[in-house]
């Protein structure tokens, strides 16, 4: 179950591609810190399900390796959205079997990860996927999302101004309002980060994130973390965001006395 080797590696190279850049490296220290946490999360995810150990490992290397082609594309995009330069679920899997991280691992749990990674950042999972490939990409994306929310909340609810890129590049425009965002929440699905218009779509987009909690232990550190509730009380109380904010704090508040999502779960 020791992953120390491939922990050693992945931060030795995130620090390498540090090196490289040439210009702000903040965004690249955010996803370092976020990776970091993102297996912590994960660990703590699947210590509590019931898999084999062969199955927490592909859990972990996913989560471990999930951004590792964050570092690359920020150094030649400029920017996070994939849409806007790549998809770096895809190159993720490009970048480990460029560098063989995986070769000494077995052809199952290697086709495990490799499937994490590459999927974790799909809007919606493929129908039909094997159940342990599926399971690991559900740890993947709930620990991935939770530390997402840490990172916006730190970012749009403290005192310092934020990154332009940590929101996408997002105006702060509360006149910018995403009509499919809100539809999405009213109707208790997940919204797309291709409908957002503003920062304030983006803190919808968030709460919608409840959503899509696969784990127990997701459920209740998406409740319990305060990271959500905080964001959702910074939307404004108007025409537009006001019954959304009042809908999914309500929700939240349902899930941390105990209550699951229910039927409206799905994937993002």
């Amino acid at each position: 179950m020791d992953i120390a080797e491939h922990e050693a590696w992945f931060f030795d190279y995130a620090r390498r591609e540090r090196a490289l850049e040439t210009g702000d490296v903040t965004p690249i220290d955010l996803k370092i810190r976020h990776s970091r946490e993102v297996l912590a999360t994960a660990r703590a995810i699947a210590a509590e399900s019931d898999m084999p150990p062969a199955q927490r490992r592909a859990c972990l290397l996913a989560a471990l390796y999930h951004d590792v082609a964050r570092f690359e594309q920020y150094r030649r995009y400029r920017t996070f959205r994939d849409r806007e330069s790549c998809n770096h679920g895809l190159e993720g899997v490009r970048i480990l079997k460029r560098e063989g991280r995986l070769d000494g691992e077995p052809a199952a749990l290697r086709r495990r990860v490799l499937a994490g990674v590459g999927l974790h950042n799909r809007f919606a999972l493929p129908e039909r996927l094997p159940e342990e490939i599926a399971e690991v990409t559900h740890v993947v994306r709930d620990a991935d999302k939770l530390d997402i929310l840490r990172i916006m909340h730190e970012n749009l609810c403290g005192p310092e101004p934020y990154h332009p890129t940590v929101v996408l590049g997002l105006p702060d425009d509360p006149d910018l309002v995403s009509g499919a965002v809100l539809r999405a929440a009213r109707e208790g699905r997940v919204a797309s980060y291709a409908d957002l218009s503003s920062v304030n779509d983006l803190r919808v987009l968030l709460g919608t994130w409840l959503f899509d909690m696969h784990f127990p232990a997701s459920r209740r550190q998406f409740a319990g973390a305060g990271h959500a509730r905080e964001l959702l009380e910074s939307l404004p109380q108007d025409e537009n965001y006001g019954d959304i904010r009042k809908a999914l704090l309500d929700r939240l508040a349902q899930t941390g006395c105990g209550e699951a999502p229910g039927e409206a779960s799905r994937d993002s």
